[in-house]
């Protein structure tokens, strides 16, 4: 072995326990009375983890919860997700686009760790039975083969999206469900996927129509499995929609709802320079 690989494979193995612990560490301890915690695992090649991140921050950072982000999929264990109130994710199935390493500076990337595995796959199943809330964004759908979770968000087979970032109109708003209520229809870049559905029980809360060609999926549903709630929110793929005023809207409704909490008022506005 080569004197440079040698020593980091070396430093590799000395601190990777000691990260490990530190990267769950905010599940080791027992929840405090009150506390809510929020787990997401967000990006990959196609999908800006850091902008999903920080729309996600800006839109439900004043509620108090705590917002922790894995920084791969391999920290998505049953044990973190046994003490998650609400799992916010946007991953296609195959492995994280590059490998972690608790290193700060790397030459060769590691190995990239899988998602979902069968092992995740049941665990969040589980989880959402007890009571978790879940809300998969846009690419979540294209994990075909994980037969169980599709079957959880009530999907038999996904569809490949339309033009990337078609011009897209967010409309037929559910006026009587609380996420929807009220919100405004809008038009914003967005890729949609379809889905066929399963022939099980669930509420569409708004529909997304694109043009060349001529698109019209189901943008946002919900779900009600066991002791727990889903939203699958079929949109959300740029950084654009995610400022529209009744997208950031629908996020911050879509996680009190998930989680079975009375909507707060959320004072969101349009606009990039101010949130709020």
């Amino acid at each position: 072995m080569k004197r440079r690989t040698f020593l980091q494979v070396n430093a590799t193995a000395a601190v990777t326990g000691s990260m490990v612990l530190n990267s769950t560490g905010a599940f080791a301890a027992p929840k405090n009375p009150g506390e809510v915690r929020v787990l997401f695992l967000v990006g990959d090649y196609w999908h800006p983890g850091m902008m999903q991140e920080t729309h996600w921050r800006r839109v439900l950072g004043i509620t108090g919860w705590r917002l922790m982000f894995a920084q791969s999929s391999q920290f998505v264990t049953p044990e973190v997700l046994s003490q998650t109130d609400l799992f916010i994710f946007c991953r296609y199935s195959g492995g994280d686009s590059v490998g972690w390493s608790p290193l700060g500076i790397v030459e060769e990337r590691p190995k990239s760790a899988p998602w979902m595995t069968s092992e995740q796959e049941d665990a969040i199943v589980e989880n959402v039975n007890r009571g978790m809330g879940i809300i998969p964004v846009h690419c979540s759908i294209w994990n075909p083969d994980n037969k169980k979770f599709m079957a959880l968000i009530g999907v038999e087979k996904p569809i490949m999206h339309g033009p990337i970032r078609a011009m897209t109109s967010f409309y037929d708003m559910n006026p009587n469900h609380p996420i929807t209520a009220g919100v405004e229809p809008f038009e914003e870049v967005d890729e949609i996927f379809g889905a066929d559905m399963l022939d099980v029980k669930y509420e569409p809360l708004m529909r997304a129509k694109e043009t060349n060609p001529d698109l019209d999926r189901l943008a946002l549903w919900t779900r009600e499995v066991g002791d727990g709630r889903v939203v699958m929110l079929n949109c959300c793929s740029t950084q654009e929609v995610c400022w529209k005023k009744s997208m950031k809207e629908i996020m911050w409704r879509s996680a009190f709802w998930a989680m079975k909490k009375d909507i707060l008022p959320s004072g969101l506005i349009e606009g990039r320079e101010v949130d709020r």
